[in-house]
């Protein structure tokens, strides 16, 4: 094998031309990152075995840089680490792809006159085969060089050739080290610092390895859901087992979808299984980390307990209320009190008058006393409407969901917010006939209550006859049901109208507002499907909106008032409670159409039924103090269990968790008290005609 015996392209004395792919071939050496790097022994076994090889004093590997020459290894010439490229042999060698061999320099007019060879060292001969990578750039040389004329023999010139190829394949390795050693730095810090957030984050986190199914947990899952260490177990299959019955196909469906689906990221709200057999609401969200093919092969995730949240947004939420209920404590006081002061006074100049007729022999109709007794009886209902809306809108929170007639919910509102607007503004109503929504009525009374203060509280006293508020009821362009609060007051300024629905934003002094109304207003409406929204000028006032979507079938709304209804045919009825004055107004109200059994001890009526005599309806009152009516019908259920739900439970109102999670889960007909006379003949009526 002979080598080309010329000179590469140029004048020796002149800087050299640029190949054509300069740039690409300096990005390829610099992502080897080996220029400027210490000596390093598989190198230096390269150049070594090159000069002996060769039988030259000198042998180097020559890295080109952009304005340099550098060597990283080097024998024979101690004193050199670089030098100019344009003067250096090598420079030239990225300007053609084969061996160099120059084999006497001074045979070359322009070689003679080369620094290197004109002075020290002489150089009389060089040989160089050229360093290409993979993917065909040159980095530079293996070279030899010599101070007397030589000539290499084809083997040792295919030596060198064998030489250049090994720098290359080194570079290679080397460059595969640095980036494995950087994955594995990168991989230690990762795992330390996942280490230090499972054990700093109050969530549990957990790691699947999807090519093993192995997965772990950190210390959280004890912890939060109270399995012992020992009992959390590693295997795919655990996890599934504790999502709850009605959410796992969804949960495990969703996730098997997002897995193979070619997502990244997954994440559910469900229901996880205690070791005490209790439920955790969870948010539960994964990182799907991929191969190079796609395929998923790990997932990090974190489960994150909503139970604790929940219960904050609902004491939040009762907060508020409580505060709603404070700012009105006054105005409903008073608003009870007028009644009352004439169902007193009434009854007192009844009471006045039948003694004085009953004296005197006056029959009663010739005096005043039916009057009196009808505006007494009118004041009563008054009180008892009023105690009726206080107990929808402070009744504990709860999920149900039910037909909701929209202008009942608001004159709730009102009824309770009145002391707040009388002083403030006229009251306006504009119902158009709109269907039933499907809501919560407690809350949607919380919603229209803190609207109606805040309307109120936008206007000053004392100009109720300049100012207005208005609430609107109407159909939208889609259909949907629309309540509109509208003010005159001050208005919102607009600096301060993005940050309105914030929570704990108020403009109120210190003191005077929680800032969470409007910010639960707005989450209420939401998570009803509705939508929440407002409007506002400077000094004219303001508008709030809440838009719901209406019931897919409407119950026609009655309107007229209903009339008493006399039952079809007389009925067994009998009457269980504690109070013998409710006992005694049942009587009187019924005695005249059915047959009336009371009895102001549960036991006695259970003995009564044991009887085996016939009955139609029973009355239970729900709280007892030697039995309760749950107790007395979980002896009813038991003794006779068909006839359990037809019990009507009267209640002055569930003020125990535990009656109120009664009610939540049985089917039986409830009577609020005070209950009026109407209805209580048309609930009889109805379940009569019903059998």
């Amino acid at each position: 094998m002979a080598a080309p015996e010329s000179p590469p392209p140029g004048p020796y004395l002149e800087p050299p031309t640029l190949p054509r792919n300069e740039k690409e071939r300096l990005e390829a050496l610099r992502s080897y990152e080996v220029l400027d790097t210490a000596p390093e022994p598989s190198f230096d076994d390269i150049t070594l075995l090159a000069a002996q090889l060769c039988g030259t004093p000198i042998a180097l590997i020559a890295l080109v840089d952009a304005e340099r020459v550098w060597l990283k290894s080097r024998t024979g010439v101690e004193d050199r680490v670089q030098m100019p490229r344009d003067t250096a042999f090598c420079g030239r060698s990225v300007l053609h792809p084969g061996l160099h061999v120059v084999t006497d320099t001074l045979a070359n007019p322009q070689l003679a006159q080369h620094p290197l060879v004109a002075s020290e060292p002489h150089l009389r001969f060089y040989a160089g085969a050229p360093l290409i990578t993979p993917k065909g750039a040159t980095l530079g040389t293996v070279c030899v060089a010599d101070v007397v004329p030589r000539q290499l023999s084809p083997a040792q010139l295919r030596s060198l050739e064998a030489l250049a190829r090994q720098v290359v394949s080194q570079l290679e390795l080397r460059r595969m080290n640095l980036v494995q050693t950087r994955l594995i730095e990168e991989l230690q810090t990762s795992s330390e610092r996942f280490s230090v957030i499972q054990h700093a984050t109050d969530d549990i986190v957990w790691d699947w390895d999807l090519a093993t199914g192995r997965v772990t947990w950190n210390e959280r899952v004890s912890e939060l859901l109270g399995y012992p260490p020992q009992d959390v177990r590693q295997d795919s299959g655990w996890w599934p087992s504790l999502v709850h019955p009605d959410d796992r196909e969804r949960v495990t469906e969703g996730f098997r979808r997002a897995v193979h689906g070619g997502k990244s990221v997954w994440s559910d709200e469900y229901r996880l299984r205690r070791a005490n057999g209790t439920y955790a609401r969870v948010l539960d969200r994964g990182a799907i980390l991929r191969g190079s093919t796609g395929a998923p092969v790990r997932i990090l995730g974190t489960v994150m307990d909503m139970s604790e949240r929940e219960e904050m947004r609902s004491r939040l939420a009762l907060a508020d209320r409580m505060a709603s209920v404070g700012t009105l404590a006054a105005g409903v006081a008073h608003e009870i009190n007028n009644p009352l002061a004439y169902v007193i006074a009434n009854l007192d100049y009844a009471r006045q008058e039948v003694e004085a007729a009953a004296t005197a022999q006056v029959p009663p109709e010739a005096v005043e006393l039916p009057r009196a007794l009808r505006e007494a009886r009118e004041g009563a209902e008054r009180v008892r409407l009023i105690v009726k809306d206080l107990k929808t809108f402070s009744r504990p929170d709860d999920a149900r969901l039910e037909a909701v007639d929209l202008r009942r919910a608001i004159d709730t509102a009102v009824t309770l917010a009145w002391n707040e607007i009388r002083h403030r503004a006229r009251l306006v109503k504009l119902y158009e006939p709109v269907p039933e929504v499907w809501a919560n009525e407690a809350r949607l009374g919380q919603v229209f209550l803190n609207l109606i203060i805040n309307a109120a509280h936008a206007i000053p006293e004392g100009s109720a006859d300049r100012n207005e508020i208005r609430v609107i009821t109407r159909l939208d362009s889609r259909g949907h049901v629309v309540a509109e609060v509208q003010d005159t007051g001050a208005g919102i300024p607009e600096d301060l109208r993005p940050r309105v629905l914030e929570p704990f934003f108020t403009t109120k002094p210190p003191g005077e507002g929680t800032g969470l109304g409007l910010s639960i207003c707005h989450g209420i409406v939401t998570r009803l499907g509705g939508e929440f929204q407002f409007d506002s000028e400077v000094g004219r006032g303001t508008t709030f909106r809440v838009v719901l979507p209406p019931l897919a079938q409407v119950r026609t709304a009655q309107s007229e008032e209903k009339k008493p209804v006399k039952a079809a045919s007389r009925a067994r009825i009998l009457a269980v409670d504690d109070e013998q004055l409710v006992l005694n107004a049942m009587r009187r109200t019924l005695g005249s159409e059915h047959e009336l059994l009371l009895f102001n001890r549960p036991q006695a009526a259970l003995a009564w039924l044991e009887q085996g005599e016939p009955w139609d309806i029973i009355f239970c009152d729900l709280m007892m103090p030697e039995m309760t009516g749950m107790e007395f019908h979980a002896e009813v259920k038991r003794r006779m269990p068909e006839r359990a739900d037809e019990i009507i439970f009267v209640t002055g109102g569930a003020f125990t968790a535990a009656a109120r999670d009664f009610l939540g889960h049985i089917p039986n007909t409830r009577l609020e008290k005070p209950f009026n006379p109407v209805e209580l003949r048309q609930l009889i009526h109805a379940r009569l005609q019903a059998r």
